[in-house]
């Protein structure tokens, strides 16, 4: 929903009751009616909280006697700090409130320390809550966990698993025997061969075919078999 809807939205809602509530009451209005559905559109099963700064201030606002004072989130995209723009018509004036977001949710954690190169599991991580606002990267959740990845560095007690401290583990070695698989349209041939590289899922990586000593790229499927699209 952009900010000019969600503006119309909100002054259709108070419309009917705002003239009877102060700034703040209709900033706190906007934020429980407005703000906290939309946050929670895109976090589901979050635990949100939003926090007006230096609120005092707005006792210095002159009173409006326009009952549809305009808000509007300036930055709809953070996650953490925002700005509201508040305004009136009259009499006419326009201010601007600092906002501090909270966004809570279950994800996995660190129940002991992880080193670098160590894979991570269900023995070594539970899950936790987090505020995803101080964190950098995607998190991992009980529906989308980090199993099998490897950690790419040191990760201490309770430290929260994101994409950004993850890597994919090496499926294929370097000289390593794996079986060919190519594939055109509906025939498919298998044939022995050696790997010429390491790599990961989904890698292309350069292969030798056994018996022809031909050097191809294929991708990595599993820890032994790589596939050829012709």
């Amino acid at each position: 929903m952009s900010s000019v809807r969600l503006i119309i939205a909100f002054a259709c809602l108070q419309a009917s009751y705002s003239f009877a509530l102060s700034v703040t009451e209709q900033i706190h209005n906007y934020i429980n009616l407005v703000e906290i559905p939309r946050l929670a559109s895109v976090y589901p099963d979050a635990d949100i909280k939003i926090d007006l700064n230096n609120q005092a201030a707005l006792s210095y606002l002159p009173d409006c006697q326009d009952t549809k004072i305009t808000i509007e989130n300036q930055r709809p995209n953070a996650s953490k700090r925002t700005t509201y723009a508040i305004s009136c018509t009259s009499p006419e004036w326009k201010s601007f409130v600092p906002v501090t977001q909270t966004i809570l949710i279950s994800a996995i954690k660190a129940t002991s320390p992880i080193n670098r190169g160590q894979t991570i599991n269900q023995q070594n991580t539970d899950i936790g809550q987090v505020d995803i606002t101080s964190l950098r990267g995607q998190v991992f959740t009980k529906s989308h966990p980090p199993y099998g990845l490897i950690a790419s560095r040191n990760l201490r007690i309770n430290a929260f698993i994101t994409d950004n401290v993850t890597k994919q583990p090496t499926l294929i070695k370097k000289g390593e025997r794996i079986l060919i698989t190519a594939r055109t349209g509906n025939i498919v041939v298998k044939m022995n061969g050696k790997a010429l590289e390491n790599g990961i899922k989904g890698q292309q990586i350069r292969v030798q075919n056994t018996s022809s000593g031909r050097i191809i790229y294929a991708k990595v499927v599993t820890d032994s078999e790589v596939l050829v699209n012709y």
